[in-house]
């Protein structure tokens, strides 16, 4: 049988006779349970004060991460404001561009660029921020896809205002617009009129320009040379294809310049002025086709 007390050896002092202490089971077990249940809560004390230890350095720590996140907020939303005048402007700079390249101007709801409703996913992401920053957050989101938005529209505009203007410049740069020669006068018109030759009435297709022997010809636009010989009747001839459907010919010229195949830019000097073939003075005739047919030279002659 299993004895009831405890027997410890006591001793009272410093080379003093041990004395035996005797104590019930029950005491000393009761004594070791309430140490015990005093070290467990005294650990699960230390425990729970160190979490909150933790739980406050790690709000400590958040709240200055909110800091500089609300700072870079801020600067963030002052590039914002600098990219939506950018925008602006470079809207107002299309109006004019779109207007110069003969464009319809882009309308204001297109400029808006809008879209579909909110991000939800998005907004779920942000539920641990405060109502402020949250609130921010998506403000600039929705800024920067708007503005991604019209950038993207700006560049399509740029891009056709660039190829309209190509097109028109194309258009200007094959249309003849010199006239071919720098002194003289118009002696003769488009039209009906008595041929000098036989005295007898014909259809004048071009301009005769009275000019003194061996002046210049020039080009009155960008072009190829597609013909640099002689015909009975005109002389010596030079023909200049301008592309567009434009073509100018050159005839009676006492001298040819250039050869067939050479490209010409307005201004070059194509020949000068002669008397060759059927003629009975010192001219240049001077025709131009539009699209195959003669067409009257002095609507393409803006600087006589």
């Amino acid at each position: 049988m299993q004895p009831k007390y405890f027997t410890f050896l006591y001793i009272p002092a410093e080379n003093a006779e041990p004395r035996p202490l005797r104590m019930p089971r029950s005491l000393v077990y009761a004594v070791l349970g309430v140490v015990g249940l005093g070290v467990a809560a005294a650990a699960g004390t230390a425990v729970k004060y160190s979490g909150k230890i933790r739980e406050t350095y790690r709000l400590a720590q958040l709240e200055r991460q909110n800091e500089r996140l609300r700072a870079e907020l801020g600067v963030f939303s002052s590039e914002l404001d600098v990219l939506r005048r950018q925008v602006s402007q470079n809207f107002d700079f299309q109006k004019k561009a779109r207007l110069l390249a003969n464009l319809d101007d882009l309308a204001e709801d297109v400029t808006e660029v809008g879209v579909g409703g909110p991000d939800f996913a998005y907004v779920r992401s942000l539920g641990d921020l405060d109502a402020e920053t949250r609130a921010e957050l998506f403000s600039a989101r929705q800024d920067i896809g708007k503005l991604v938005r019209q950038a993207r529209l700006q560049q399509e505009s740029y891009g056709e205002i660039i190829e309209s203007l190509e097109a028109t410049n194309e258009v200007l740069r094959a249309t003849p617009s010199l006239a071919p020669v720098n002194v003289g006068f118009v002696s003769s018109g488009y039209g009906w009129r008595m041929d000098p030759i036989t005295g007898r009435r014909s259809m004048h297709r071009g301009l005769d320009f009275s000019a003194r022997l061996g002046a210049a010809v020039y080009a009155p636009a960008d072009g190829v040379v597609t013909f640099s010989g002689t015909w009975r009747t005109y002389g010596e001839v030079i023909e200049v294809s301008h592309g567009q459907g434009y073509l100018t010919r050159y005839a009676h010229l006492q001298k040819r310049l250039v050869r067939e195949g050479q490209r010409v830019r307005r201004g070059d000097v194509l020949g000068r002025v002669g008397s060759s073939g059927k003629s009975t003075f010192s001219h240049l005739h001077y025709e131009v086709e539009k699209d195959g047919k003669r067409v009257n030279p002095q609507r393409y002659v803006l600087s006589q």
